[in-house]
């Protein structure tokens, strides 16, 4: 049975076999205007009084200039596959397969960064090791504070009229260290309102028995460690002369809370 398919450029139409169709992926050239086109796409029926009155004849005379007809299989299914493809990892060179690998390798290991926490966490050998290390291996592979600290204790105790010292006990219970956190403190009355708020950095409290926690290394994994604020409420007590915090309230962040 024929075929036939119709050029989307000129509109010429062209006699063709199912056979020819399969070369080159059913790619075609327009012998009119040389226009490329899928043969496939654009069947059309050969039955169609155009077709009827179309002269397929292919002429005899090879010799002359014109001899080709432009509607034979030889011109219309001509080879359309480019000379050199636009990307060829068998045929590349050298400079391009290395730009690739080079490129893969960095993805990789950007994605097992940005995991390193998660992946250690599970390898404890290896995180005990890092607990071991300096604080700028340390830091590397630190865990935020909120995500690995958990508070066992705290405490409020009034050193005078005009101080008070909040005790407090933090653990981590993660193999890895884990940052100092920053602290918000608002003391209560006793009807549970907020008297005042104060937002301490890990300078601005100590450690039990040592310095600020800014110049002590980090928690390491499976510790416990003690730290002390002091808070000082003349200017409260200025204010507020007949106020009495009878509570506290505490939370922990990662980086420093905005006073309220």
């Amino acid at each position: 049975m024929s075929l036939a398919t119709r050029c989307p450029s000129c509109n010429t139409l062209f006699k063709v076999t199912s056979g020819q169709l399969q070369m080159h992926e059913g790619k075609v050239r327009c012998g009119h205007c040389q226009n490329v086109f899928s043969g496939i796409e654009h069947l059309t029926s050969p039955d169609t009084e155009a077709w009827q009155e179309l002269d397929l004849s292919a002429k005899q005379n090879s010799n002359e200039n014109d001899s080709s007809d432009s509607t034979s299989p030889e011109v219309l299914f001509a080879n359309t596959t480019p000379a050199k493809p636009l990307l060829n990892f068998k045929q590349g060179t050298p400079a391009l397969k290395a730009a690739c690998i080079a490129l893969l390798l960095a993805l990789g290991l950007q994605a097992l960064w940005q995991q390193r926490i998660v992946l250690l966490k599970k390898l404890p050998e290896i995180a005990a090791n890092v607990n071991k290390a300096g604080p700028g291996i340390q830091s590397l592979f630190s865990s935020p504070a909120t995500e690995a600290l958990q508070v066992e204790g705290s405490g409020l105790q009034a050193l005078d009229e005009n101080n008070l010292r909040v005790d407090l006990t933090l653990h981590n219970p993660l193999p890895l260290p884990a940052k100092w956190p920053h602290l918000k403190v608002e003391l209560l009355d006793p009807q549970g309102g907020v008297l005042a708020s104060k937002s301490l950095s890990p300078s601005d409290y100590q450690v039990r028995d040592d310095s600020a926690a800014s110049q002590a290394p980090l928690i390491a994994g499976k510790k416990t460690v003690e730290v002390l604020a002091y808070l000082n409420l003349s200017k409260l007590n200025t204010q507020m002369p007949e106020s009495a915090a009878t509570g506290f309230r505490l939370e922990l962040f990662d980086q420093g809370p905005s006073a309220q």
